[in-house]
């Protein structure tokens, strides 16, 4: 089954809450005999530099793997790192690109099988509690952030993830009201985007523990290891990366500095779905929890992660409650994937060939990509607030 041709694909919608572009790419693998695989490269919640990684894959990845077997994944995984680590990095967009293609040749060699790629992992899990990402209305008070939930709540979620901004005493009356309003039996996690110096964060989880937080996800930037280190060695509550972890080598480096009790892998960030398996296995053999971090992909990263997570047994899955989510709902028509197809708090993994999904390409016209602010475009003061000083 030889590669025949590999194309990007870029999308875009208007998000909502809060107002902003978010921009998507997609990898198409198209076999001889007509036989199309499909990936998707993220840098969380969509991706902020689509262009990037279509000028990375057609210019760089396609001409040097189209003709060669499809089925043959990790001789393609180990030209592709070849290719691109030595002179452009072995982490981030190179991580985004490599997913992006190896998630395409799984599609292709499920399809070919005619089995699901769960399956071809040796996969028996076929559904994942979920728990509700927030959302980043940082301007909103705290009962609009924890009246937010009571749809995914009503529809059975396990659990909620509240958004914190870059003001500690904003940030512990936004986790109290959520948890007063939620109940003692909902999980709570909680995120900071990188928003806080180790200090800060090491001062937030103490006012954060009487909320019996379950993580507290990106208090700070997962590069500095010694403050992670720090930081996990005196905080009450567990420390979740994995947002920009990019790969299995950087996770041991996280593991190595003792800088993290949760690991949150995505197979459309860090490699691919081979790659979360490696990371799934460095997790559990130093004892660490695994839960997958699925930062709102199409369909294409959403049933990625629903198979490689379905692999490695993993207990909980992310899904974003944002109710403005065109792309999900209509790329894959029939596929359950939205919060108004979910009844009883859990998410299927798809059961069809390759990823299980049929991506209508005709969708494609109506979230024509065009140019959008990045996060740290969207909102600097929070991306830099970690560079304050300590707040009392």
């Amino acid at each position: 089954m030889k590669i025949q041709d590999i194309q990007t694909i870029l999308l875009a919608h208007e998000k909502t809450d809060p107002p902003m572009r978010r921009t998507y790419a997609l990898v198409r693998v198209e076999a001889e005999g007509g036989l199309v695989g499909y990936g998707e490269a993220s840098s969380n919640y969509g991706h902020s530099y689509p262009t990037v990684i279509k000028t990375i894959v057609e210019d760089v990845v396609a001409r040097n793997i189209v003709g060669k077997d499809a089925r043959d994944i990790r001789s393609r995984l180990q030209e592709m790192h070849v290719l691109l680590d030595g002179y452009l990095g072995w982490d981030g967009v190179t991580g985004q690109v490599i997913g992006a293609i190896e998630i395409a040749l799984w599609d292709l060699v499920g399809k070919e099988a005619g089995l699901p790629i769960s399956r071809l992992l040796g996969a028996t899990t076929t559904s994942f509690p979920l728990y509700g990402t927030g959302t980043t209305m940082f301007g909103a008070p705290p009962q609009w952030y924890a009246e937010y939930y009571d749809d995914c709540l009503a529809r059975g979620f396990a659990g909620v993830k509240v958004r914190l901004g870059t003001d500690i005493r904003e940030s512990v009356e936004r986790v109290a009201t959520v948890r007063e309003h939620v109940g003692p039996d909902i999980l709570v996690m909680v995120d900071a985007y990188w928003g806080y110096s180790t200090d800060d964060a090491l001062a937030l989880t103490h006012k954060l523990a009487p909320y019996d937080v379950f993580f507290f996800e990106e208090p700070s930037p997962q590069y500095q290891l010694a403050g992670f280190r720090r930081l996990c060695a005196s905080s009450p509550i567990p420390i979740a990366v994995g947002e920009r972890v990019y790969s299995p080598s950087h996770v041991q480096a996280i593991v190595n500095a003792e800088a993290a009790h949760v690991i949150e892998p995505d197979a459309t960030i860090c490699g691919g779905i081979l790659a979360c398996m490696d990371i799934a296995a460095i997790a559990r053999t130093n004892d660490i929890r695994i839960v997958p971090h699925v930062g709102s992909p199409t369909p294409v990263g959403l049933a990625a992660n629903l198979h490689w997570a379905a692999a490695a047994a993993c207990e909980l899955m992310e899904f974003d409650i944002d109710p403005y989510l065109p792309v999900l709902e209509e790329l894959a028509p029939g596929t359950a994937f939205s919060l108004k197809s979910i009844s009883d708090g859990r998410l299927s993994v798809p059961t069809g060939p390759g990823l299980g999904i049929d991506v209508d390409e005709s969708a494609f016209a109506r979230f024509p990509y065009d140019k959008g602010g990045t996060y740290a475009e969207v909102f600097p003061d929070h991306e830099s607030a970690r560079l304050r000083r300590v707040q009392t």
